[in-house]
């Protein structure tokens, strides 16, 4: 009887053990480990703009990975043995310089390493009086109820994300960029810190944040945001303001005698920006017009060189991005040329191709309705970025991106 019931109690034992290995409640087989791995090793980073660090490694068995500290995030927590590539990301360090710790277990190998973050380096002026950048311009196109053939997941993301890496602009201005796409920048371009404001307002009355405005438990929906992206190690983000073109600018609309032809609301979101290395201040615009009509279109170029004139003063350099579904020379853009210069109309051999394709074989039909204008600065390039893509479409939107280089120096 005794044999009978340690038998019994040994295979109780087994199938405790058995459950708690499926519930992940016991430690690995030992023998475990990892078979190869890479990536590797004590780093010192800089304050911002770090480069997501990816760890590609072989685990023979159930692994995990841990941080020391909330700043330092992985996008795997744990899984069972295979393959993998793991990104670390490293948030942006406003204080003192910091350090955490990152470590691989699989079984009883464990590798660990030390991540520094250097503290923000202090704003010193330089003694150079100039300094240039590369300012793109760019609808992204919704990431949603796009036409068959052009899905952003299956056919855009991949193309953007390599001219993105190809055209390396300091400026981005976004029309159109969905919280999907956001993400997409966000992850795959920590070099930038992003600000944005959706066209649709805020679902909490009276919130303001132009840094968290990709937090759909405020906003409404994960609607059209204007998004500028500034390279953080160049640039610091003194003020900004935001404004609809209606009768009523403060709030999400298009109301008013003078824009019922615009047919959904328009925003335009403005920076205040320092660049560190000269502490010249400059201005940068990211807007998208009405698609139709003719009396709230040429609301759109009124209301912003208003808006520009008493925001900016006579000398400061400020730039003017967006679609503004309409050409150059259309009436309704006079305002505009009255007041600042197009880049792609006066570099000197620049090439002034279309922009908006609308997805279409025919260039015939392709029409110029995206620009960079600018006052108090010297544009050396413009380009329009329309070399064919990858993965099955010849372009990253139903626009082509737009950028140009430019110098500003101080009075």
């Amino acid at each position: 009887m005794k044999r009978i019931l340690a038998a019994f109690a040994a295979i109780g034992l087994l199938l405790t053990c058995a459950c708690s290995g499926e519930t992940g409640q016991t430690d690995p087989p030992a023998g475990t480990g990892f078979s190869s791995i890479s990536g590797l090793g004590d780093r010192t980073v800089a304050a911002s703009g770090v480069e997501p660090i990816l760890i590609h490694f072989t685990a023979t068995g159930f692994w995990k990975v841990s941080t020391t500290v909330s700043w330092i995030r992985s996008d795997h927590d744990y899984a069972v043995a295979g393959t993998y590539d793991v990104k670390l990301t490293v948030d942006s360090n406003a204080g003192s310089e910091r350090s955490g710790s990152v470590s691989f277990t699989c079984g009883s190998d464990v590798r660990s390493f030390t991540i520094t973050q250097k503290a923000p380096e202090a704003d010193h002026p330089g003694e150079a009086g100039s300094f240039s950048f590369r300012l793109m311009s760019f609808n992204i196109l919704q990431s949603t109820d796009e036409g068959e053939g052009h899905q952003w997941a299956q056919y855009r993301e991949a193309p953007c994300r390599a001219m993105f890496q190809a055209t390396d602009p300091d400026i981005i201005c976004l029309q159109e960029c969905r919280r999907t796409q956001l993400n997409f920048m966000k992850d795959n371009f920590p070099q930038y810190s992003y600000y944005m404001y959706a066209k649709d307002g805020v679902k909490k009355e009276g919130y303001e944040s132009v840094e968290r405005c990709d937090d759909d438990a405020i906003f409404k929906n994960g609607g059209h945001r204007d998004v500028i992206a500034l390279r953080t190690s160049r640039f610091q983000m003194l003020d900004w303001g935001r404004y609809w073109f209606s009768a009523t600018p403060e709030v999400s609309s298009y109301a008013g005698d003078l824009f019922v032809d615009g047919g959904t609301p328009k925003l335009s979101l403005w920076l205040k920006v320092k660049e560190r290395s000269t502490g010249i201040v400059f201005y940068v615009w990211d807007t998208h017009f009405f698609p139709s009509g003719t009396t709230g279109r040429l609301q759109c170029s009124l209301m912003s060189v208003e808006r520009m004139k008493a925001q900016c003063a006579d000398g400061d350099p400020v730039f003017f991005c967006g679609d503004l579904n309409l050409a150059y020379e259309h009436e309704s853009l006079k305002p505009l040329r009255d007041y600042m210069q197009s880049a792609g109309k006066t570099v000197a051999g620049a090439e002034y191709l279309p922009t908006y394709t609308g997805f279409r074989t025919d260039r015939n039909t392709w029409t110029y309705i995206d620009h960079i204008f600018y006052r108090n600065a010297s544009p050396s390039a413009y380009k329009v970025v329309a070399e064919p893509m990858a993965n099955g479409t010849s372009v990253c939107s139903d626009h082509f991106p737009i950028y140009a280089e430019f110098t500003v120096s101080k009075e």
